[in-house]
């Protein structure tokens, strides 16, 4: 189930639980998925929540809990009520302490990193400090990438499809891929100045007012609204392919990969081919 959550459209999502409904052999967990999880996604699944960058990285409560569990760690049945009070108020305190210590990093602090040219660390001690972790991390997943015998993905622009970049709008691996050893430096310093104008005014709350908005159209009739959901059915179809394509890309086989290609060109002509036809 986890899978399903991070598929990218609602039909990538159905698929991944009826095959895991269908492959259960418990018919208890059966109905348990069938009843709590497949007619909801919309309530859990990420696929409902592309339109915003901050909900794409707000996939559990840990850190409610987190606060929770240091709570009760610190007040037992025998407090009285000011007791409680005040163990409370010491976790508030604290919690403010550390928040205003973070908040003092954010700025100042830079990373070190080996194995990064330099005038790409340069560019991104510009970012906040807990950016930077974030960005830093992707560079020195072009390793990783290479190691598999990886080929830089070619992209033509700053955007990527991968979970990384629709989370945060940052650099990816992808991205780095192509810079370092691409024929396409993606990366110039126009580049960077917009991902580092991104925190000038504020921090990660920039991604709270971050999203698409759908605006409804009044006065639409059966017929526009029909032909709206089916632009919506075409392209969860092309983004799912699409996330297939890269799942097979990413594990490294370009024998795979191009077997994929061959495959869905070999049903796809026929359906284009019919129309032209016509």
């Amino acid at each position: 189930m986890i899978y399903a959550m991070h598929k990218r459209t609602m039909i990538g999502c159905e698929e991944v639980i009826k095959q895991a409904v269908a492959n259960c052999p418990v018919p208890a967990i059966k109905k348990y998925l069938e009843r709590n999880y497949a007619k909801n996604t919309h309530r859990w699944a990420l696929w409902a929540r592309q339109h915003s960058p901050f909900l794409l990285q707000t996939t559990s409560t840990n850190p409610l809990e987190s606060y929770h569990s240091e709570l009760k760690q610190m007040i037992s049945s025998h407090h009285g009520l000011i007791g409680t009070c005040n163990k409370i108020v010491t976790l508030d305190t604290k919690k403010r302490s550390d928040s205003e210590y973070v908040a003092f990093e954010f700025r100042t602090k830079k990373i070190s990193a080996v194995g990064i040219d330099y005038e790409i660390l340069d560019e991104i001690h510009k970012l906040p400090y807990p950016v930077q972790k974030l960005v830093v991390k992707e560079v020195l997943a072009v390793e990783k990438r290479l190691e598999k015998g990886k080929e830089p993905p070619g992209l033509i622009s700053l955007d990527c499809q991968c979970l990384f970049f629709r989370r945060y709008l940052l650099p990816c691996k992808h991205i780095f891929h192509d810079h370092i050893y691409g024929t396409n430096k993606l990366l110039n310093s126009n580049a960077w100045i917009r991902f580092q104008q991104m925190f000038e005014d504020s921090g990660f709350e920039i991604y709270e007012h971050r999203e698409l908005v759908k605006v409804e159209q009044p006065g639409r009739t059966k017929e526009e609204k029909a032909a709206e959901n089916r632009q919506m059915a075409v392209n969860e179809l092309m983004e799912w392919v699409r996330d297939v394509y890269w799942k097979v890309e990413e594990e490294g086989n370009a024998e795979q990969t191009n077997t994929f290609i061959r495959e869905l060109n070999s049903h796809i002509d026929p359906v284009l081919i019919n129309r032209q036809i016509r």
